[in-house]
Formats: C-alpha cells, sequence, structure tokens
C-alpha cells in the first residue's frame, strides 16, 4: 500500500510540476519547454487514471476476500 502513496504522490508532483514549469517557460518566451511540458502532463495523467484504476481493483479484491472470510467464520 506504501508504494500506491508514493507511487500517486510522484505523479501528483510530476502534474503540478509541469503546468508550473510550462507556464513559465511560455512566459519566457520559449515555447520548446510548454510543449514539453504538455506532454509530461499528458502521460502523468495517463497514467495517474491507470493506477487509480489499479488501486480501485486491488480495494474491491480485496473486500470481497474480507467478506468471504467473516461469512466463513459465521457457518
Amino acid at each position: 500500500m506504501v508504494k500506491h502513496v508514493v507511487f500517486g504522490t510522484i505523479l501528483n508532483v510530476m502534474i503540478f510540476a509541469s503546468v508550473i514549469v510550462g507556464y513559465y517557460g511560455y512566459k519566457g518566451g520559449n515555447y520548446f519547454i510548454p510543449i514539453l511540458c504538455a506532454s509530461a502532463f499528458g502521460l502523468s495523467v495517463f497514467y495517474k487514471i491507470k493506477h487509480t484504476k489499479s488501486v480501485r481493483e486491488e480495494m474491491k479484491q480485496k473486500a470481497e476476500m474480507n467478506v468471504k472470510q467473516k461469512n466463513k467464520r459465521k457457518k
């Protein structure tokens, strides 16, 4: 579970950093940096969504296992 928290935090930092660096790069008159940051932003959001889906699926499986174990104990 710790690896999910760390990976999610890294993705959030990458999203925020790409927006901030892209903005200041654009204000500085450079157009290569905002394009690079836009691609980093897109990839970070893609992996954030993919990671969120995998975490939800993992939590769903753990919850189902807990329900099955509780039902076995009651019988």
